[in-house]
């Protein structure tokens, strides 16, 4: 990239080609992950580079002039742009959670003013994601409440020629560099027990909104994830998402892949990441006293192969999950299957981080290396919806046959 590479044509690559660009994209983000941590910066120079290739619109069919990727490629490009450096990758599926979803819905078949309506909005944010270059943040999580849709405060309001809209959100990834937040919010007046939730479009630069930026933790340190207030904060109508009210929680029930899915190739990229850099140390590394390799030791041998094992497990669960998303989006297998691969993703870096440190001794936990923010990185995976434990419960209503396509039977 940055001058070397020449013009993509997205009509013409394969699901091969895309994965082989990520992985040498990938290699360009590590370059410059360390730096992005130590800062806590947002990696614009990496975005700039996603947007060289063509790759906001990974997910924008092929005849809007998008690569049209399913949800295998886009699992593993995203396990390619990870093991360079995670929080690009996270932040880049962020994008992909507002623009991924439209190209599933057959809004052809909806008649009437509402279908073209939908159909309108389809084609403006392709236009803005292929043309424009846009990328597109979600803001969804509250104070107190996380994910959990269900009990959200932020309300919209319908006036002349629009929507007001009042709320805190406490993690928007991006903040301050998306072109568009994509804002979950509630009818100022509920009827039922399950709120209509809808989105809405608040574009850079609109009154009525503010970031406070205190984003300071213990890893995935360069996203910019800020909390967002709304104060009166006026959207045309046009912004309300495919033009639909009150079918966030219902599409979310049914085919909950789009906010959890994407994270299952990021961590897998982490903890792919974090072997090969094990393995290629303890290839370098002396037994004490000897002039033999660590990786002679039998005992190495066997705790690397137990990392080999579990990660190779993970990933075969991961591809799997991503496989059912393509080819039975929104049955129980498929929803069982993709809370079962963020569950195991999310529990193996931490626990394969610790053993590469104890392995790779206390050399490797030095800043020079990327294993003590891979380490960092890792931890998180558990927190991010859907929770380890929002997924085993998940798991454990579906063995029992709870119908979860139910908003009340899910966690949200």
């Amino acid at each position: 990239m940055n001058g070397s590479s020449t013009a993509l044509d997205p009509q013409t690559m394969t699901s091969n080609d895309i994965i082989t660009l990520c992985h040498e994209l990938g290699k360009r983000f590590k370059e410059r992950a360390a730096k992005h941590d130590r800062e806590g910066s947002f990696p614009e120079d990496d975005f700039a580079d996603l947007k060289e290739a063509g790759l906001l619109s990974i997910m924008v069919p092929k005849e809007y002039g998008g690569f049209g990727a399913d949800f295998v490629t886009y699992t593993r490009a995203l396990e390619q742009l990870a093991m360079g450096c995670p929080s690009t990758a996270l932040t880049y599926n962020m994008h992909n959670i507002a623009i991924g979803s439209i190209s599933e819905v057959d809004l052809e078949a909806i008649p009437g003013r509402h279908g073209r309506e939908m159909r309108e909005f389809r084609d403006w944010i392709y236009k803005e994601v292929v043309e424009g270059q846009k990328i597109f943040a979600s803001a969804s999580s509250e104070p107190g409440i996380g994910a959990h849709f269900s009990k959200m405060t932020t309300k919209y309001e319908p006036v002349d020629g629009g929507y007001v809209i009042n709320g805190k959100k406490s993690w928007v990834s991006m903040a301050g560099y998306a072109d568009y937040y994509v804002v979950a919010a509630r009818p100022p007046v509920v009827k039922s027990d399950i709120p209509p939730i809808s989105f809405l479009l608040v574009e850079s630069g609109n009154p009525g909104y503010e970031f406070k930026f205190n984003w300071d933790v213990l890893g995935m340190r360069s996203t910019s994830t800020n909390p967002m207030t709304l104060t009166d904060c006026f959207v045309p109508k046009d912004a309300m998402f495919l033009a639909s009210e009150g079918l966030a929680l219902f599409k979310l029930a049914r085919e909950p892949h789009w906010t959890i899915g994407g994270y299952i190739g990021v961590y897998l990229g982490i903890a792919t990441a974090a072997f090969n850099f094990t393995v290629e140390m303890l290839k370098k590394k002396k037994i004490p006293g000897t002039t033999m390799s660590k990786s002679e030791d039998p005992v190495i041998q066997a705790r690397v192969g137990e990392m080999y094992s579990r990660l190779e497990s993970a990933r075969s669960v991961v591809y799997g999950a991503a496989h059912l998303i393509d080819t039975r989006r929104g049955t129980p297998e498929a929803n069982a299957a993709i809370h079962n691969s963020k569950y195991i993703v999310s529990e193996l870096g931490p626990w394969l981080t610790s053993w590469a440190i104890r392995l790779c001794g206390t050399t490797a936990i030095a800043k020079a290396f990327p294993l003590e923010r891979l380490y960092r990185d890792s931890r998180c995976g558990g927190l991010m919806p859907a929770t380890s434990d929002e997924c085993l419960t998940y798991m454990g209503k579906s063995a029992f046959g709870a119908d979860l396509s139910k908003p009340a039977e899910t966690y949200w």
